[in-house]
C-alpha cells in the first residue's frame, strides 16, 4: 500500500514538472507578468500546478495553460490600473 501510495506520488510530481516546464517556456517570456519577481512567479505556478493535480487534471499542457490563465488572472496589471 504504501509503495502504491509513493508510486502515486512521484508520478504526480513528474507529471507537475513537465507542465511546469511547459508553462515556465510561456511565463518567463510573458510581457503581462514581466513586472512580477521570478520567485513569485515560481511559487504561485508551483501553487496552481499543485490545486489543479489535486483537483485529477493529468494532461501536462492543461496543467500548463490553466496554471497560465490563473497566474495572469492574479499577477497580471489590470486595464483599469494602467490607465489610472
Amino acid at each position: 500500500m504504501d509503495q502504491l501510495l509513493s508510486e502515486q506520488v512521484q508520478m504526480q510530481d513528474a507529471i507537475v514538472s513537465v507542465a511546469f516546464d511547459k508553462a515556465w517556456r510561456f511565463v518567463e517570456k510573458d510581457p503581462l507578468l514581466a513586472h512580477n519577481r521570478k520567485t513569485v512567479l515560481h511559487s504561485r505556478l508551483c501553487t496552481f500546478l499543485e490545486s489543479s493535480i489535486r483537483k485529477g487534471e493529468r494532461n501536462t499542457l492543461n496543467l500548463a495553460n490553466e496554471a497560465i490563465r490563473s497566474l495572469r488572472a492574479e499577477l497580471a496589471p489590470s486595464t483599469e490600473q494602467q490607465g489610472a
